[in-house]
């Protein structure tokens, strides 16, 4: 026998103002969550994401004989895995413990970063990508790749030493991951008693009680019939396709400004990435401090555009201008990811339908990394790679336009629906367990 249809609205949809001491809690919570996830995932991820760039000035492509479009090609491969295993990963992790998958998946992560050292020719180093994204579904690498190029070793190449000294603190980080991240509000020690209650409160007000692992297929089928799923998923595929292209080659970018050795092209790598990270935290702290998303990814996007069209008209002889557009690039094509991952988890309603709808747009836009792999082909200027880059920044700007204006259309239409309308709405998405963001109650965030 079916259950009965949920009749009664969850509190996470009322429209009523939260008190001020549940407002408190609720901005320690996010701290601390925020916390726990950023600092032991972020940084390994962008190590052994981007590392093979600094790789490349280690000496890479020539011991292993790779052609250009060999090269190309491994830098891209990442991306299918990740593509392919992303969406799968994350119905596993929401349906079993989460601490011990992404324990799992790091382990195996870091192992297979670490045994790319041991790559011998494009085959191998293909097969190392193509798992290295597998498992994952720079803010420092340079400053590393620096040290790492100063050890004097004739057994290994500085590029091996780069994939060895990056990997193996995955592995460790791994069993780490395994042991204390939590699965769930109640089991998480590093919260206090109130805030684990308070957690779970929250949980269950947005989509039951968190401690049930049940999963609705009808939810997961809402994402793939909602179009903002789609619209998210070009804003993504866009942005990434200019960041991933900059990620990749921006080694090779600075390197090609000058005639300095490559040590210090690859420490060289390190300020782009330092102000993009400073540059980052203060456009999510402003997002979130007036809790807007469209216009701060536009702010980024133009200076992206910026930087882009700086980098394509310098003349080559602008050595000092040409590193600062490098600068400007790094920072507006990095400064709006968090923003935009923000903005696409704010607007889908309900843990499945939110999961699946997460994956989905982050699954389906990485395929922008293998195209960021592909467009930078015509060094040292990259004029080619720069302009494509822009197009796809400026595409980017264009579809938050329009999917900026799309969202305050429906806020203002749901605003003028009478109590009979709404109900019809409601029963039209399949009661109050399943219509999640489509609540004519819910404001989506713009």
């Amino acid at each position: 026998m079916s259950s009965p249809k949920n009749t009664s609205p969850p509190a996470s949809i009322a429209e009523k103002e939260a008190p001020k001491d549940e407002a408190n809690n609720n901005k320690d919570l996010i701290v601390e969550l925020e916390n726990l996830s950023k600092e032991k995932d972020s940084l390994t991820k962008a190590l052994v994401r981007s590392n093979i760039g600094n790789a490349k000035l280690g000496g890479l492509e020539k011991d292993l004989n790779l052609s250009k479009s060999q090269y190309q090609w491994s830098l891209s491969i990442f991306y299918f895995s990740y593509v392919i295993f992303d969406l799968p990963s994350n119905i596993i992790m929401r349906r079993w413990r989460p601490s011990f998958w992404l324990g799992i998946l790091m382990f195996f992560w870091g192992t297979v970063a670490t045994a790319m050292a041991a790559s011998k020719n494009f085959a191998s180093i293909a097969s190392a990508r193509f798992f290295i994204g597998l498992f994952e579904a720079g803010a420092f690498g340079g400053l590393i790749a620096y040290g790492i190029s100063q050890i004097s070793d004739d057994r290994l190449k500085t590029w091996q030493w780069l994939f060895i000294i990056e990997g193996i603190p995955t592995i460790v980080l791994a069993v780490f991951t395994a042991w204390y991240l939590p699965n769930e509000p109640e089991s998480a020690k590093f919260l206090t008693k109130e805030e684990r209650e308070f957690a779970s409160t929250r949980l269950a007000e947005d989509a039951g009680a968190s401690h049930n692992h049940s999963w609705s297929w009808a939810q997961v089928a809402s994402v793939f019939t909602d179009w903002k799923t789609y619209i998210f998923m070009a804003v993504y595929i866009t942005g990434t396709s200019a960041l991933q292209g900059v990620t990749l080659f921006l080694p090779s970018i600075v390197s090609g400004l000058g005639t300095w050795p490559t040590p210090v092209s690859q420490a060289l790598t390190t300020p782009p990435y330092f102000l993009a990270f400073l540059v980052t935290v203060a456009v999510g702290w402003s997002s979130d401090r007036y809790f807007e998303r469209a216009y701060h990814m536009l702010v980024t996007n133009i200076v992206a555009l910026l930087g882009f069209l700086l980098l394509m008209f310098l003349p080559a002889s602008n050595v000092a201008g040409n590193y600062i557009a490098a600068c400007i690039v790094t920072v507006g094509v990095y400064a709006n990811v968090a923003v935009k991952v923000a903005w696409f988890n704010n607007n889908f309603g309900g843990l499945t339908r939110r999961a699946v709808a997460s994956a989905a747009i982050v699954s389906v836009g990485t395929i922008g990394g293998a195209i960021g792999g592909q467009i930078y082909y015509d060094p040292p200027k990259y004029f080619g790679g720069n302009c494509i880059a822009f197009g796809c920044m400026a595409a980017q700007t264009v579809l938050v336009i329009i999917l900026r204006i799309l969202l305050a259309r429906e806020n203002k239409r749901r605003t003028f629906l009478t109590d009979s309308q709404k109900e019809q709405e409601i029963e039209k998405y399949g009661g109050y367990d399943l219509v999640g963001d489509r609540h004519p109650s819910f404001k989506y965030v713009l």
